[in-house]
Parts: C-alpha cells; structure tokens; sequence
C-alpha cells in the first residue's frame, strides 16, 4: 500500500483522515493522521502489509512526535521554497 502525505484515508471508524505526515522507525511506516473533521481527533497509526493501524502506546508515540514534525517541517519548508 502506497499512502503519501495529504492523501485521504478512511478508517475503521468511519471517519475520513488525512496523512500530515509519514516517517519510517524501526523498520516500519508510520503516520500522522488529523480528522478531516475534527481536527482536534487525531491518530498515530502503523503500515502492516495493507492495513492502518493506530498505535496506543503512549511511550512510542512520544518518540514519534517529534519525528513527524521534523519531517513535516522538511515537507513545508520544500514546499514554500518552489
């Protein structure tokens, strides 16, 4: 499955995603996903083989916070510099 940033995914849950940011740890894709609306709802999830899974572990989470906004701030600064 190949998801790239701003794609728009819809999850179990029925609610419509979309991909803030995308970062590879430990050998496995990870992304940041905000509800298109609600933006206040938002998800750490996982790639295994086609399917999204969000990841609950709050002590993960926390090593990849930083990680998605290093990376989103990569994507914005190539962004605005085009």
């Amino acid at each position: 499955m190949d998801i790239g940033i701003r794609d728009i995914l819809t999850l179990s849950d029925k609610k419509e995603y979309v991909v803030v940011s995308k970062i590879l740890y430990e050998n496995k894709t990870y992304l940041f996903l905000i509800d298109l609306n609600d933006e206040m709802n938002i998800k750490i999830c996982y790639l295994n083989d086609d399917e999204v899974i969000e990841t609950r572990d709050k002590e993960l989470n926390t090593k990849l916070l930083p990680l998605f906004v290093e990376e989103t701030k990569k994507i914005v600064e190539n962004d605005f510099s085009e």
